[in-house]
């Protein structure tokens, strides 16, 4: 037990609201004579709590669902409402999460501490009993290891470089159209559709994220995207899985570089970290939360989560709308399965949907860097290419993208499946030629990777094809001309000779300068200062290069696994409450302050049949339901004025007689003949709400 997590501990309850501190006084310690002192009463408290009765029946009346949310505190770095709201969003309602929250307070077992720095309000755990709640709590608790009973015999399906290698060969011959929200269009779509039959959605999660990574632009004329070959280039030199993180990341959102980094290497550790038998849906999504919030070592980020980071990236770097933020994990999940990087494995005992890392993928993560295996060249190149009669070419997998960007130049897709389909045509190998491929470069290429001899038509009409696209050119580009005097200082000049594509007649030079270069740039480097600069609209790409990411990491809290944790009791519960039950029926007092006491019990708040003795009862209307409109009114008045929270239930407008539950704060409440209107501040978006307090069916105070 730390003495300044205890300090810690006594200010927070000082430094609480007047009317909460004497309401949590005299519910544990009974009634306050004055004179008082704060201090000496938050000490009375501690006490209170570690006498021996007392702790006994506090770890007895702990359920399971109050040690599920207190290891998730003890797991999260400086967990507020807010996260705690965000990590079980997929499993308890936000209504659930409020009233445990405030319930675990009003027991003692938590506390809120205000955050000097930020401000923000952390929960923290009791540091007077947080050593004996420790054996109740377990990883496993958060992060359930379930047995495979039922395997998944569905098709898995996986991006891979073969599949990445033909969109790119689309994209680089034909370009493709989009609308304004980056949606193919109709024809390309359709186009698309016949060579990636079934895959459309995937298609477009690719298109949106080849877009958000800048690997395509927007062509000057509007009519589509192009390929930005050499950008291209750079993403086919990282690792398969880098390229998928990054894809997957980019397909759910526009980041920035380091907010496309974070996101995809939180995705990477999520991979690595699941085990063999897999995760369910809601375990990895809160998988990525503390992922997001440890760092390798597996020591706590406490400045900020990563998860807030990435929240933070989607609504500031990003632009995207704050209720788009909770949806971004779920999105990213969702990518991840579509792209195969997750696989369902099957279903448990309990019939909970399993979900894996791609074996594939597993096996590619034993180092990132661009000098890893997985860009390394194998000791015998792999044959996997073959071409028929019809210049149809065959490409089994077996080679990495940036072995197959340059084994494709030539080459327009025609149908992905089982295997890839190529094919060579006029229009492919006068794209090839266009980026200096000649016919020797094109077979070599075809060899290198081939069983077979190439078909000697198809090396004819190549030859072909390359003698009539040699026969005219038009050139696009910056010319250089120069005086005789100065042909030599050119053609001897490094800096200029580097960037001459051709030469076109005697001082008369092509130059190949790279796109989005400045030409003063060049003119400057060159020493060419003697003739005026040239002017140019061009702009410098303000992203050059990806973010590299490290290996993914398993954070240390999936490891803390015990054997022998203590487990909850229902039965000894249910003795106690019974006993403290039975004591409150002997005890003579108002009918009123009896149901004030029996509502503590119920909700766990009375641990010794001396609290009964020497309650400070004031009665208060803690609930109210449909009929009871004076009822209802009374208890919003009351709540407006201690500013509590309230749970309130109203029937649905969708007409299926359905009821929705809200957790806010009442604001103020008007009245008018027969009628009143709620004025109501929803938690948690902030929203604020009018509702007719005749419509209301039940109404809770979840604290006072």
């Amino acid at each position: 037990m730390n003495d300044n997590e205890i300090l810690k501990w006594q200010e927070a309850i000082s430094s609480l609201p007047d009317k909460q501190f004497f309401n949590t006084m005299r519910l544990y310690l009974g009634e306050i004579k004055t004179p008082y002192n704060k201090q000496r009463l938050t000490q009375q408290l501690a006490a209170f709590i570690k006498r021996e009765e007392n702790l006994s029946s506090l770890l007895t009346l702990i359920d399971s669902f109050d040690v599920t949310i207190l290891t998730a505190i003890s797991l999260i770095p400086n967990p507020t409402q807010q996260t705690l709201i965000e990590f079980f969003r997929t499993e308890y309602s936000v209504t659930d999460l409020y009233a445990e929250i405030i319930n675990l307070t009003e027991r003692l077992l938590i506390f809120t501490e205000k955050s000097a720095d930020s401000g923000k309000d952390f929960i923290r755990i009791n540091p007077l009993i947080r050593e004996n709640l420790l054996p109740y709590m377990d990883s496993q608790l958060i992060f359930p290891e379930y047995t495979v009973a039922h395997f998944s015999n569905e098709d898995i399906f996986r991006i891979s470089p073969n599949l990445l290698a033909a969109f790119i060969t689309y994209i680089r011959i034909r370009g493709i159209s989009c609308k304004a929200d980056g949606t193919i269009k109709k024809n390309d779509k359709t186009r698309l559709s016949e060579i990636f039959p079934g895959k459309e959605r995937f298609i477009q999660l690719l298109m949106t994220a080849f877009i958000n990574l800048s690997l395509v632009y927007e062509s000057e004329d509007g009519k589509g995207f192009k390929l930005d070959y050499n950008r291209t280039k750079k993403f086919a030199e990282l690792s398969e899985i880098q390229q998928y993180a990054l894809l997957c990341a980019a397909a759910v959102s526009r980041f920035s570089k380091d907010g496309l980094k974070k996101e995809a290497q939180l995705l990477i550790d999520c991979l690595t970290s699941i085990p063999e038998n897999g995760f369910s849906r809601d375990s990895i999504l809160r998988l990525a939360f503390l992922v997001g919030t440890y760092t390798e070592d597996g020591s706590a980020i406490v400045h900020k989560s990563r998860f807030s980071l990435i929240l933070e990236a989607a609504r500031q770097e990003a632009g995207i709308e704050p209720e788009q933020n909770a949806e971004l994990l779920d999105r990213m999940i969702d990518c991840a399965v579509l792209f195969g990087l997750l696989k369902k494995t099957g279903t448990s005992e309990e019939g909970v949907e399993l979900f894996n890392t791609t074996e594939e993928l597993t096996s590619h993560n034993t180092s990132l860097t661009n000098d890893s295996l997985l860009n390394g060249e194998s000791s015998q190149t792999p044959k996997v290419l073959n071409i028929d009669s019809t210049y149809t070419v065959t490409l089994m997998p077996g080679l990495q993208l940036k072995e197959l960007l340059p084994l494709t130049d030539f080459m327009l897709v025609k149908k992905f499946e089982v295997v890839t389909e190529f094919e060579i045509t006029r229009l492919s190998a006068s794209e090839a030629f266009d980026n200096d491929l000649t016919p020797e470069i094109i077979f070599n290429r075809i060899e290198k990777y081939s069983y077979y001899q190439i078909p000697q038509n198809l090396k004819i009409n190549i030859t072909e094809w390359y003698n009539s696209y040699s026969s005219a050119q038009l050139y696009y580009g910056y010319v250089l001309k120069v005086r005789d005097n100065n042909i030599s200082f050119v053609e001897n000049n490094p800096n200029i000779k580097k960037f001459i594509k051709e030469k076109l007649a005697e001082g008369i030079y092509l130059l190949n300068l790279p796109a989005g270069s400045d030409i003063n740039d060049f003119i400057n480097e060159s020493s060419l200062d003697f003739m005026g600069n040239v002017k140019t609209s061009l702009t410098k790409s303000e992203f050059q290069t990806f973010p590299l990411l490290r290996s993914g990491h398993k954070p240390a809290v999936l490891e803390r696994k015990k054997t022998g944790c203590k487990k909850t009791s229902i039965s000894e519960a249910d003795k106690i409450l019974k006993l403290l039950k039975t004591s409150l029926e002997k005890l003579d007092m108002e009918k009123h302050a009896k149901e004030s006491l029996e509502h503590r019990i119920s909700n766990r708040l009375i641990l010794s049949e001396n609290q009964l003795k020497t309650a400070d009862v004031r009665t208060e209307i803690l609930e109210a339901d449909g009929m009871d409109f004076a009822g209802k009114v009374h208890l919003i008045e009351a709540a407006v004025k201690d500013e509590d929270l309230m749970e309130l239930q109203m029937p649905d407008t969708n007409g299926k007689g359905e009821f929705f539950t809200l957790v806010g704060l009442p604001l103020g409440i008007s009245k008018q003949p027969g009628e009143a209107v709620m004025r109501f501040q929803v938690e948690p978006t902030k929203d604020i709400e009018n509702f007719l307090v005749s419509r209301i069916t039940h109404l809770r105070r979840l604290r006072y």
